[in-house]
């Protein structure tokens, strides 16, 4: 009598003779969904199903609770949208003919998502999975509950915004997890203020796990995109994600929190990037946050920040420049010599570059902009001087005047000494002077990523690039950081420049490999550019899998310009079997047992499977479209 007491509007009791509960309002035979499941239908002999909560194209996710322990639950059930049908009056699952390996296959996504994060049961600000069975042609997982509202409902409670302060000391513990995560090879792609949880106790939880197909467009599944936090690559089903589309993700996220609005759509930003900086909005977000942020939400992934521990290190190391010393001349004066230095890129360059040495070569600026004051007008007074010489030279010729030899030979060679006269006044002049002809002027491709480049440039045979290649400390990994010919310079169109693309630093800091398994270590390897090879030892201190040491030591700078490899090793331990092993037969869904091996005394927890016994899906029924009703 007890089990008919229990509300599933929100799984407490109630008493037995209530029709509407008292505790949330839910009435019983109050109408659902014909598509899933009938609220108090039981799973798998432990789980008595409430309420539809939310879903999307991947399935549902319900309100539950566990018999075995007096507990509520989550409960989500694998049920892609297009791909299969529930029976009417039933649970069981129809899958559709031309659609079984379609769903096999995303079955198997879902099943591997949800046992790693099983593995990861201990990990706080997750709900990791606690269960996993096969019933009704299907996969359930099943999820703590979370006692809590989402970061939207919790920032209407704050006024909609918060500050800095309040951030920096919520999300520490929030990004660790989120490291955790993309350490173990999952990548969210839907953290948002919707899938985010505040508990009472004020902590963090990330929920809305799915996989990868319902969070990119175009794919076999209608996607689930949050708009403003979805990062640029999940519009674009053949573009490369990674750890860097979660940290647009949960940059966006501070975005919405610190200044009160949400950011552009990214594909509006594709089109028109008009977002403001934070620190724009809001003058009190510290200004190294906003920047950071900004570069958080870059549109091209390569001039993204690519991990959470880059994002932490440059959010919570402050890096503002200090004030720039005052330097003593006149504002009028030095927006003057600016709005000069603008007609010639080569001194805008170099004053830019000096201003940023905060005015330290002062005296030197003073005797660059005496030039820069004298230079214009020379300039000008060189080219009507050798506009008047060729009008008259134009001028003899049409009048058919007979000249001395000695007079024309004065005449052909007297614009030349000009110029060269010319040259001992103004170093820079010749760069203005003689100018390559062609039908273009030469882009400026410093800091641009070589291989969009190259791909954009050659696409209509307007310009070719040669690459060679050098470390830099300055700039990433596949940047263009130098070029033959500089920018502005006439070129004729399908030309080839030389250019000098970045091989990434000199020196890269060996990443510490303690507790961490072959495949993600290497995986942080490939990331970082790091060579290396694997070795496997004999070592039973660390379990199979698990690296055990380096040939060099983590935290030490690696010199890629010498030919060395770091060496790997990891542990690759033969089993010790002292009995004959217990070999468990796969058991059908609606087995006595169930799965439910965790009901045993033995178990400190009853209510939680362990990973490692997760049952697998059982093989998929086809059913027919129409099968015959029972009588």
């Amino acid at each position: 009598m007890g089990e008919r007491r229990l509300c599933c509007g929100c799984m407490e009791y109630k008493p037995g003779d209530a029709v509407v509960c008292p505790n949330c309002g839910y009435a019983d035979g109050t109408a659902y969904d014909a598509n899933y499941i009938v609220p108090g239908t039981e799973l798998n002999e432990r789980y008595i199903v409430g309420v539809k909560l939310r879903s999307n194209s991947e399935g549902a996710t319900y309100l539950g609770y566990n018999k075995s322990i007096g507990c509520k639950v989550l409960i989500r059930e694998y049920m892609p949208e297009g791909l299969c049908s529930r029976i009417k009056c039933g649970s069981l699952i129809r899958v559709h003919e031309q659609h079984v390996v379609q769903y096999k296959a995303l079955m198997a996504e879902f099943t591997e998502l949800n046992k790693s994060l099983a593995h990861m049961r201990n990990v706080s600000h997750i709900t990791p999975t606690l269960d996993l069975f096969a019933a009704n042609n299907t996969t359930y997982a099943v999820y703590e509950y979370i006692d809590g509202v989402t970061l939207v409902d919790y920032l209407k409670d704050n006024a909609g915004e918060l500050t800095w302060k309040q951030v920096s000391e919520m999300f520490p513990t929030f990004f660790t997890t989120l490291s955790l995560l993309h350490n173990n090879n999952i990548i969210h792609r839907a953290i948002s203020p919707e899938t985010i949880y505040v508990t009472p106790r004020n902590e963090l939880r990330l929920t809305g796990f799915s996989i990868s197909t319902v969070r990119t467009v175009n794919t076999e599944l209608e996607s689930e995109l949050f708009d403003g936090y979805a990062a640029p690559e999940q519009y674009n089903a053949i573009a490369r994600q990674g750890t860097w589309t979660d940290v647009y993700g949960i940059c966006a996220v501070l975005y919405r929190i610190l200044t009160g609005c949400k950011p552009t759509e990214a594909t509006s930003r594709m089109q028109n990037d008009n977002l403001c900086a934070p620190h724009e909005m809001n003058p009190n977000i510290p200004k190294h946050v906003s920047k950071v942020i900004m570069k958080g939400m870059s549109l091209f992934s390569e001039d993204r920040i690519k991990t959470v521990t880059e994002l932490v290190t440059e959010l919570f190391e402050e890096t503002e420049e200090p004030e720039p010393k005052p330097i003593p001349i006149e504002p009028s004066r030095r927006q003057q010599s600016r709005r000069q230095n603008v007609t010639d890129y080569e001194t805008y360059r170099r004053n830019v570059l000096r201003e940023e040495r905060q005015g330290d070569d002062y005296v030197a600026e003073e005797k660059e902009n005496v030039i820069d004051r004298i230079k214009i007008p020379i300039i000008i007074g060189v080219l009507l001087t050798c506009v008047l010489l060729v009008i008259a030279i134009v001028v003899l010729n049409l009048l058919d005047i007979d000249m001395d030899p000695k007079d024309s030979m004065v005449m052909e060679t007297s614009a030349p000494t000009i110029a060269a006269t010319t040259d001992n006044i103004v170093q820079e002049s010749s760069s203005d002077e003689i100018q390559p002809s062609g039908d273009s002027q030469m882009p400026d491709l410093i800091g641009k990523n070589f291989e969009s480049k190259k791909e954009q440039l050659e696409k209509d045979g307007w310009l070719y690039l040669l690459a060679k290649y050098d470390y830099s400390e300055k700039y990433k990994a596949g940047l263009i950081i130098d070029q033959d010919l500089k920018p502005g310079t006439p070129f004729s169109s399908g030309a080839t420049v030389e250019v000098t693309v970045s091989k990434g630093p000199s020196k890269i800091t060996i990443p510490e490999f303690e507790g961490k398994s072959l495949k993600a270590y290497t995986a942080e390897l490939d990331e970082l550019g790091l060579p290396y090879n694997t070795e496997k030892e004999i070592d039973y201190d660390f379990e199979n899998g698990m690296v055990t040491r380096l040939s060099q030591d983590a935290g030490k700078k690696f010199d890629l310009t010498k030919d060395e490899t770091l060496k790997v090793y990891y542990a690759d331990n033969p089993e010790i079997t002292t009995q004959a092993p217990v070999v468990t037969p796969d058991l059908p869904a609606d087995s006595s047992s169930g799965g439910d091996v965790s009901d045993s005394s033995a178990a400190p927890d009853p209510g939680i499977t362990p990973a490692e016994s997760v049952a697998e899906p059982d093989p998929i029924e086809v059913i027919p479209e129409n099968p015959p009703m029972p009588e």
